[in-house]
């Protein structure tokens, strides 16, 4: 299950993942050693997504409800469309599990049902699970932005791109074909004088409010036969 990111999960949060700071690592931030510190990420991040940046999402454990992890819609732009998925991190009560499958695939289908036409992934290209899984949810490889981010440790981390566009603007086998132009109003019976029709402007994408219940609470765990991918 997802819900908004609050800070009264930081307790819960902090306890799923103290110790677990090799699966941590793959995030641009040092694991917390105390409550205190990861409520000052947790505080970072919804800064973040107070100023537009970003909408997160708390993993709740399935029967228990309690928070294991998050990810999060980054560099959101409304206008090409687009935004990433990223900030994915689950505990080690679902770590491993079909959940992570499950939990991208949600926010991915929900991306495109509020109006975005692609979704994207980066991450450190040595992070094999994170392969894993965008092989099973049939992203597309697009590239190796190499030396891109520096990790907390001091490394270079090379990051890999994905990506799935949604089912109208998918790419055939011959090439990148553009956006179907909408059908062009129905001729006019001649009227004196002559009238211009006025395509009617896009509908506006709808953004989760900070208080909304995100996704209408969509459950994590299924396995994959539960789960419809994108063609």
């Amino acid at each position: 299950m997802l819900e908004p990111l609050r800070l009264d999960h930081v307790p819960d949060l902090y306890m799923a993942q103290r110790g677990l700071e090799t699966d941590w690592g793959w995030l641009p931030v040092l694991a917390p050693r105390s409550e205190a510190e990861m409520r000052l990420i947790v505080e970072q991040r919804l800064a973040q997504q107070a100023a537009g940046g970003a909408f997160l999402f708390t993993v709740l454990q399935a029967g228990t409800r309690r928070p294991v992890g998050w990810i999060a819609y980054l560099d959101i732009c409304v206008l090409d469309q687009r935004l990433d998925i990223g900030w994915y991190w689950l505990g080690a009560s679902l770590s491993g599990t079909f959940a992570a499958v499950e939990i991208h695939l949600l926010l991915m289908q929900h991306a495109f049902h509020l109006g975005f036409t692609r979704v994207q992934w980066q991450f450190d290209d040595l992070d094999r699970t994170s392969h894993s899984t965008m092989a099973q949810i049939n992203a597309v490889r697009e590239g190796l932005l190499r030396r891109h981010v520096r990790r907390p440790d001091g490394s270079w981390r090379d990051t890999v791109v994905y990506s799935v566009l949604a089912p109208k603007r998918s790419v055939p086998a011959g090439g990148f074909a553009p956006p179907a132009l909408p059908a062009p109003p129905p001729a006019l019976p001649a009227p004196p004088p002559p009238r211009q029709v006025q395509a009617a402007a896009p509908a506006p994408v709808r953004w989760p409010a900070a208080g909304a219940t995100g996704m209408g609470r969509p459950r994590a765990g299924l396995g994959p036969a539960a789960v419809r991918r994108p063609q």
